[in-house]
Formats: C-alpha cells, sequence, structure tokens
C-alpha cells in the first residue's frame, strides 16, 4: 500500500482495503445532488463544508487523510464543471472555484492530505474525476428518463 504522494486515493482506518468504486460514486452522487438544485452556491457551500467537517481535527490519522482526499475530489470535479461552462458557455461561473482561489485551497488541503507534491495531488485529483463525473452524468441522466429532471434543453411544461 503506497501512502502520501502516492496513489491509493482513500483509506480508512478501519479498512485497509477500500472500495474505491464505492468511494467515488458516493462523490458523484453527493455532487449531483448539489447540482440537480441549479444552485452554484449550494455546490461550493458543500465544497466549503466538506473541508470544514472532515479537514477539523477531530478526525486523526488514515481516517483524516481520507476524508481530506474525499473533499478534494468534489472540490475537483465541481473546479473541472466550473472552468468548462465559464469557457464553454461564456458564463460568469462561481467566483469559489476561479482558478486563484482554488489554488489557494488545495495548496492548503493537499499537504493535510498528505500529498507530498502538487503533481501527486493533481494525478490523484484527475484519477478520481474519471470515476466521479461519469457517475454524477449517469445520475443525472437515470432522473431525466424517470421525467423527474425535464429533458436536456426542454421545457417541463412541453412534456
Amino acid at each position: 500500500m503506497q501512502h502520501a504522494g502516492g496513489t491509493t486515493p482513500i483509506v480508512r482506518n478501519d479498512n485497509p482495503y477500500p472500495d474505491y468504486k464505492d468511494e467515488m460514486i458516493q462523490i458523484g452522487t453527493e455532487y449531483d445532488a448539489d447540482l440537480s438544485f441549479n444552485d452554484l452556491s449550494r455546490v461550493s457551500t458543500d465544497v466549503a463544508n466538506c473541508y470544514k467537517e472532515k479537514g477539523n481535527h477531530a478526525f486523526l490519522g488514515n481516517y483524516r487523510v481520507q476524508q481530506i482526499r474525499y473533499c478534494l475530489a468534489l472540490d475537483y470535479v465541481a473546479y473541472k464543471d466550473n472552468q468548462a461552462a465559464t469557457h464553454n458557455y461564456r458564463t460568469p461561473g462561481n467566483p469559489y472555484f476561479d482558478k486563484e482561489t482554488t489554488i489557494q485551497r488545495w495548496d492548503h488541503w493537499g499537504p493535510e492530505a498528505e500529498f507530498t507534491d502538487a503533481e501527486s495531488m493533481f494525478k490523484y485529483m484527475r484519477g478520481t474525476y474519471a470515476f466521479v463525473k461519469p457517475t454524477q452524468v449517469n445520475i443525472t441522466n437515470s432522473l431525466r428518463g424517470k421525467r423527474i429532471l425535464p429533458p436536456s434543453g426542454g421545457n417541463p411544461s412541453a412534456s
């Protein structure tokens, strides 16, 4: 098992062999729930609360590292989506996820998550994004199929 800057993304004190897929699905599900309210401040509030609640020193050791890495993964997927929206759709985006503000958070929380350098932290976050984002998209699409959400680009009253 690798530690600190290694590739093991989630480690629990009670489980040295965690289910990474389950962890990524949980992050994707949480992110989808935030997006379902169509309120950008909900996503930034959730990320800020994640760091506040999971990054406090009530959690110790590997479990604390796992919790902070969870927050980093949630933060990264929101950051990437915000960057895509500001670039592709020319929207102002959420200032909580602008590049400078986000880098300040990562500079603080990366070492707290026992990443020894930026490269290993970004490798982790890019890896989690590859699992988290498709989970969020699949959940959103499955809800559209049940008519809980309006169809893409559609008007809910037109159905």
